[in-house]
């Protein structure tokens, strides 16, 4: 059993924990929408969006997971999944449509929509360390050495002044190109790819959780930052006769991650923090 803490990234849940009679809402209590519109959605549509327009934010037949995994600054969907609360947040759908204050800037809105949940909503949530399932990331060598794709770096992006814009480097053109100073991923002709620049191994842990659908903590012994190209299939991703799957040279992430990164994943338990909802009502539309 892995008995290392996990410390959750910006994005994710809020890091201390809060009683039920504690306000759920922290900085949203400063920040609050001019006006808002809540009403459900019943067109059984497979589809939903959100997005914030100048000076507004639209949901369109969005769960209730997935706006309070907005409003908590969540973006994998392995955050998303440590929400726990009554089954309707998954299966009721809303639409939102509201204005945002004048001067008010898009890393603001997750703030004002969680101040819509508690007022509409009655929302009141707390966070709770459980025992769940991880990966922990580990070298694959038995004589420690990195894979031939993971060299130390000179860049250190936790400073600010070394970093730059993710942007690739010097615009050579060249594909395994890395960034100056962050993690790129995108699918491109060949499949999956994540290019990193100056980034730790937490970093590239975290970002690894969001493709293999688990919590992942870096377990490498590894120091300081590096740069990374790492290369895969993913398991829906055509081939070149158009069908569904790997292609026929596809490498599934976990045995690219060994043979490029020289590192691999160990399965096992851990502590990971759960957004827990003590109370959650049907908002009356308008």
């Amino acid at each position: 059993m892995f008995r290392r803490a996990i410390i959750l990234s910006a994005v994710a849940i809020v890091s201390s924990a809060e009683t039920p009679a504690q306000s759920p809402v922290g900085s949203a209590a400063r920040a609050t929408f001019e006006v808002a519109s809540v009403k459900p959605n019943v067109s059984n549509s497979t589809t939903s969006s959100s997005n914030e327009p100048p000076g507004g934010y639209v949901a369109s037949n969005m769960s209730l997971r997935r706006l309070i995994a907005i409003a908590y600054r969540m973006r994998l969907q392995t955050e998303r999944d440590r929400i726990v609360g009554p089954s309707w947040i998954d299966a009721a759908r809303f639409d939102i449509n509201a204005r945002t204050p004048p001067g008010s800037s898009r890393e603001q809105v997750p703030d004002m929509l969680r101040a819509l949940l508690v007022e509409r909503f009655g929302l009141a949530a707390h966070t709770e360390t459980r025992e769940a399932a991880v990966y922990a990331l580990v070298l694959a060598r038995t004589d420690g050495q990195p894979g031939p794709q993971l060299t130390r770096s000179s860049l250190d992006c936790s400073k600010p002044q070394a970093f730059r814009s993710g942007a690739a480097g010097p615009g050579t053109g060249v594909a395994d190109e890395k960034p100056q100073c962050g993690i790129i991923s995108n699918v491109d002709g060949n499949g999956g790819v994540l290019r990193g620049g100056g980034r730790s191994m937490a970093d590239l842990a975290g970002n690894l959780a969001g493709r293999v659908s688990r919590e992942v903590i870096d377990r490498t012994g590894l120091t300081g930052t590096y740069d990374f190209v790492l290369r895969w299939t993913p398991e829906n991703f055509a081939n070149p006769a158009g069908n569904a799957g790997p292609s026929r040279d596809g490498t599934l992430i976990v045995t690219a991650l060994q043979e490029q990164l020289g590192l691999k994943l160990e399965t096992g338990r851990g502590p990971v923090e759960f957004l827990i909802i003590d109370k959650v009502d049907r908002p009356t539309p308008d």
